[in-house]
């Protein structure tokens, strides 16, 4: 099992959504409007449009990060839904880490030599 499959991801940064959302080919606005099932209309930072017209927003919430909106009477396939945003999350959780690693200096912390005076590095 991964281990971004038991991780909760909490979506901040709306770049590194858009980013993703594009990798996965949707179509993205920003900032967007997202129609609902009874024709009301909201703005969203981000709006994220698949082939099939499924539309899927995301605003800013009250501590920073961002909220789905999603109206799931749009289709008939709300396992449909589930595993588009499985798939979103998971790849949005990988390019997280992979920009935290890049950011991270991994160079050792102390270096050493051994009796033969080959150099060791202790992280």
């Amino acid at each position: 099992m991964s281990h971004l499959t038991i991780l909760p991801t909490v979506i901040t940064d709306l770049e590194l959504l858009e980013e993703t959302l594009l990798a996965e080919n949707y179509l993205v606005q920003r900032p967007g409007l997202i129609k609902t099932f009874g024709q009301d209309i909201y703005s969203a930072e981000l709006v994220a449009t698949d082939c099939s017209g499924l539309q899927m927003g995301w605003k800013r919430d009250v501590d920073g990060s961002l909220v789905l909106m999603l109206d799931l009477g749009q289709t008939k396939d709300s396992k449909g839904h589930k595993t588009h945003l499985k798939t979103i999350l998971r790849a949005y959780a990988l390019r997280s880490a992979l920009r935290s690693a890049d950011e991270t200096n991994l160079s050792p912390s102390v270096s050493t030599k051994d009796q033969q005076g080959a150099e060791r590095a202790i992280c």
